[in-house]
């Protein structure tokens, strides 16, 4: 008895393993690719597109028949040729389906995904893309002032400033704040990138309380002992290892920085129309929000249908806009969304 059960086991398994793939078409096709034409490579860059078309054979290969995979890596194929190789995008997200095919070059880096199902959407897909971690971090000594960017999983300098402010002498220190205000101002114009600040206690202590200390800014633990690179690196790994808490404090003080300039639209009932208007600026998606915008037919009673929220926010990242998507309550008092709209003062030096 065992012997037969074990021989029909054997046998299904076999039959399992040469049952032929029947699908032959594919309903749609996402993907998330890094892409940073100008700062990278043309090997770097192949490298991400031999990577992207490996993972949609594997995606692909134990469910539709090769001719299938052999025509959409060829699709595939032909619309990377159509990518703006002067765009200063860090990723994009292509979008295939058996009627189109879309491009969307975006401004923040993101980590490779793959998305095969009946139905994918450029929301959807941008939504889902993991983000590399990007911030600022500022040390400030008696002496010297310097900018680190952390991006890439490394941390560069980007800014140094040698001038001393001379707590004790003729300079005053809100000339090294004013400065470094400005240089903030031109390196992160659009406040995407939260910075965090550290260095001599004094020092700290003073920019803490001047009028340059913004809602986007994070004092961490200061401390007397040197600031060598180690230490740099150790901050940059602590801070990146719990990114999820400091998004939330990050998101928060945009939102109170928008308010604080008229800059700020929530619930769906507003944000939509001035979504149809064209607006443009970074749009927050609460996770339960997100989860019932894909999961239900209706968003609520007073929109008619979740398909034309979702349709104006393509549009919107289409347009070279941002979205991200928020911890679950964060936006409770907002409807769940929030529009905050580009500020052309962040565009000029205060």
């Amino acid at each position: 008895m065992m012997q037969a059960l074990l021989t029909d086991y054997i046998l299904a398994d076999t039959l399992k393993v040469q049952l032929p793939k029947v699908r032959t078409t594919i309903p749609s096709l996402g993907l998330a690719i890094p892409y940073q034409p100008c700062m990278q490579d043309k090997e770097t860059i192949q490298n991400h597109f031999r990577s992207a078309a490996a993972s949609v054979r594997a995606k692909m290969e134990d469910i539709y028949d090769e001719d299938c995979i052999k025509d959409v890596l060829a699709r595939l194929e032909k619309l990377l040729t159509k990518l703006n190789n002067s765009s200063h995008c860090k990723s994009i997200s292509l979008l295939l389906s058996p009627n189109e095919e879309k491009i969307l070059h975006l401004n923040f880096a993101v980590k490779p995904i793959t998305f095969v199902s009946e139905y994918v959407s450029l929301l959807q897909l941008t939504a889902n893309a993991e983000r590399q971690h990007e911030f600022y971090l500022l040390l400030l000594k008696e002496n010297t002032a310097t900018i680190y960017e952390y991006a890439q999983n490394r941390l560069g300098r980007v800014y140094i400033d040698n001038q001393s402010i001379g707590l004790d002498g003729d300079n005053d220190p809100a000339d090294l704040f004013k400065r470094i205000s400005q240089t903030i101002n031109l390196l992160n114009s659009k406040d995407d990138k939260p910075i965090f600040v550290t260095g001599s206690p004094n020092i700290v202590e003073l920019f803490y309380n001047s009028p340059y200390y913004r809602n986007i800014f994070f004092t961490l633990l200061y401390e007397v002992a040197p600031f060598c690179e180690e230490k740099r690196k150790s901050y940059a790994k602590e801070i990146s290892s719990h990114w999820d808490y400091w998004q939330s404090k990050f998101i928060t003080g945009r939102i109170l920085i928008a308010q604080s300039t008229n800059c700020l639209l929530g619930n769906p009932e507003t944000v939509l129309p001035a979504l149809k208007s064209s607006t443009d600026g970074w749009l927050l998606l609460d996770k339960n929000f997100k989860r019932q915008l894909y999961k239900s037919g209706r968003l609520n009673a007073r929109l008619n249908t979740s398909d034309e929220l979702m349709n104006q926010i393509e549009r919107f990242l289409i347009r070279g806009n941002r979205l991200q998507i928020t911890e679950s309550g964060l936006l409770d008092k907002f409807g769940g969304i929030v529009l905050l709209k580009t500020d052309p003062s962040n565009f000029t030096v205060k």
